[in-house]
Formats: C-alpha cells, sequence, structure tokens
C-alpha cells in the first residue's frame, strides 16, 4: 500500500524530514503553511507539490506531519479535526520534544492514529540537517493514540 507523507509546515524541521524521505524513496505528497513562500520553497527543495489549501494536501496524503512550532499543533490538530471525511484513517504525527500525542485529543474519534516522534537532533538548517537524519535516533513521547 502506498503511503503518501504531507507536511503542515516548512520549518526546518519540515524541510529535513521531507527532504530526507524523498531522497530515500518515500512518497512526500508536499507541503502545505500559512507561510506560503516557505511552503514553495520546501516543494522545490524537495521536489514535491505546493498546496494552497490544507484541505488539498490532507486529501492526498495517508500521513501528515504537523511540523509547526510546538504552540501551535494543537491548532492544526483543531483545524484538521474539521475536515471530514478527508481526516479519516489518517495517520497523524508532530516532531515535538516537548508534547506527547495526547495533543491529538479525541483522535479515535476520527479512525485516526496519533504519534509523537521526535528526532534526538538539532536541527540547524533546513537544507542541510536532512543529511544527519539517518545517522539520528527517534523517541516516541510513550503516548501513542491508536483507534
Amino acid at each position: 500500500m502506498r503511503m503518501r507523507i504531507g507536511f503542515i509546515g516548512a520549518g526546518k524541521v519540515g524541510f529535513s524530514m521531507g527532504k530526507y524521505f524523498a531522497e530515500h524513496h518515500i512518497d512526500v505528497s508536499g507541503y502545505y503553511s500559512q507561510n506560503k513562500d516557505s511552503a514553495k520553497e520546501a516543494a522545490d527543495f524537495t521536489k514535491t507539490k505546493y498546496y494552497e489549501t490544507i484541505d488539498e494536501l490532507v486529501r492526498d496524503s495517508e500521513v501528515i506531519f504537523i511540523t509547526v512550532p510546538d504552540d501551535a499543533i494543537g491548532q492544526v490538530w483543531e483545524q484538521l479535526k474539521t475536515l471530514q471525511p478527508e481526516i479519516k484513517d489518517k495517520i497523524i504525527c508532530h516532531c515535538s520534544g516537548v508534547l506527547s500525542s495526547k495533543i491529538f485529543s479525541d483522535i479515535s474519534a476520527y479512525n485516526c492514529s496519533g504519534l509523537s516522534i521526535h528526532p534526538l537532533l538539532a536541527v540547524s538548517s533546513k537544507s542541510q540537517s536532512y543529511k544527519e537524519i539517518s545517522n539520528t535516533l527517534f523517541i516516541d513521547n510513550c503516548e501513542t493514540h491508536k483507534n
């Protein structure tokens, strides 16, 4: 089964993870961000698609990485929950080292799975850090939710 990964947020972590996935032949659908220029730059960098709307990205992706600042993850999740039926059966991930997957309140009601996947890597460059991901450990904040 093909699993396309979409990114909401186009900062250093989103750039790095997307580039790493794309270079390792993992299907990346593309990027959506409130900052359209960042999303376009990330899509160009990863040779993927820029999405003008969040619902288009969700429709085209089976896995959604929310790579926005920690204080915006909950807001993005609240927005995703309004996208019925597009959100159904998706895997929703964030990369915060501070928040657990409990941030995805009532995720099972949407028949989704929620994961907290944090790279133990200082992502200091959106154009270079992806080169270090293959040598990086990832931690799960021990609050994985699955329907």
